[in-house]
């Protein structure tokens, strides 16, 4: 049988396009990591075209990795190449439009990074977008894909630690790039319940853990509702403090933070873990009566999850079933992550979800 080639384009030559290898040693997640080289590792798969809004960048991308083809507008490239997957791997503020142009001019499968988008008005409308026109999609919270975290997930659900009932989760970070690693992790682990509040605080602009950095932290306008960048920046990505999270299931998630990316899950039974950013992975279960305590590890094994997270978007447009990052699952994490910023707004207090307010902006990265 002849294999399929996938036609695929890229919206966006930066970190995530193809140049996070750069920074990355060859361990944790695994390789290949950036979008551009996970395709090329997998058979069948062709990138045609990427596009970007900066020129100087875009060919710099092109003549390191040997495209030929490249657009300064998307939307052009998308009419002229037809491609069968498509990642948007733009900033979060930059993310929303190109999904939507995507997904109702005929391709099949969009690989979209994290965040999703730069509002709660903007992820009702990529949903929109991607469900009424049958298109497969995914988006960049990796973990998900992960072996690793997929053996614990499978320990979890057959009731290795009984019922779970709270997750307690480490990593000090920003509230859109970033904490869809976080805020979809605990979800998955959990058994994807849908999140019923949030309460917490974000980091303030003069707090000494974000003191120093190279882009400083963004300040909130409430005349215009959104988080603005500082001066010379285009992103406004505010860093988290503590916040927690209720589940329909009954059960609760804390984020703390500090640490290396840990993961503790409390059952009624045991305990599952996910330490050192994905270097340790067990389950710990009790028997009281017995008073036993047993110890399972699991090794990661496979594809890096960046391959994995591809190899499900073709599964999905093969066989029409749902992949493993669908709306259905990535829409209740940026509830959260809105949800957070809505709690800071108004002190702390907890906020039901789904937020009622869609238009509060925070253009991430």
């Amino acid at each position: 049988m002849t294999q399929r080639t996938w036609r695929v384009a890229i919206i966006g030559s930066g970190r995530m396009g193809g140049l996070i290898e750069d920074e990355l040693p060859p361990r944790g997640f695994g390789m290949p990591y950036g979008h551009l080289s996970a395709y090329r590792a997998i058979p069948g798969c062709e990138v045609v075209a990427v596009a970007n809004r900066g020129e100087d960048r875009l060919k710099r991308f092109a003549a390191r990795f040997g495209i030929e083809r490249t657009y300064l507008d998307y939307r052009e490239m998308v009419e002229r190449e037809r491609p069968d997957i498509v990642s948007v791997t733009t900033p979060s503020f930059a993310r929303a439009e190109p999904i939507i142009h995507c997904a109702t001019h005929g391709v099949p499968a969009i690989y979209a990074e994290k965040g999703l988008c730069g509002s709660l008005a903007e992820a009702d409308a990529i949903a929109a977008a991607v469900r009424e026109n049958g298109v497969a999609f995914n988006w960049g919270a990796l973990r998900r894909h992960h072996d690793g975290y997929r053996q614990v997930r499978e320990a979890i659900a057959r009731g290795d630690i009984g019922e779970p009932r709270h997750a307690t989760m480490w990593f000090f970070t920003d509230l859109i790039k970033h904490h869809p690693h976080t805020i979809d992790i605990v979800a998955m682990l959990l058994g994807d319940p849908a999140p019923s509040w949030v309460e917490g605080r974000l980091i303030a602009p003069d707090d000494a853990r974000v003191a120093g950095r190279a882009r400083p932290e963004p300040t909130y306008d409430p005349e215009t509702y959104r988080f603005m960048p500082p001066q010379g920046h285009e992103i406004a990505d505010p860093h988290v403090d503590t916040f927690r999270v209720g589940y329909a299931s009954g059960a609760e998630a804390t984020f703390l933070p500090f640490g290396r990316f840990e993961l503790d899950v409390v059952g009624t039974e045991g305990r599952a873990m996910a330490w050192e950013n994905g270097g340790h992975f067990g389950v710990r279960r009790l028997a009281p009566k017995r008073g036993t305590v047993s110890e399972t590890t699991f090794t990661p094994q496979g594809d890096s999850p960046t391959v994995c997270t591809i190899r499900d978007l073709i599964n999905a447009v093969e066989t029409g079933t749902p992949t493993r990052g669908n709306l259905d699952v990535t829409l209740p994490s940026v509830e959260v992550q809105f949800g957070v910023a809505h709690s800071h707004l108004v002190g702390g207090r907890r906020i039901p979800l789904p937020v009622v307010d869609r238009t509060l902006r925070i253009p991430g990265g």
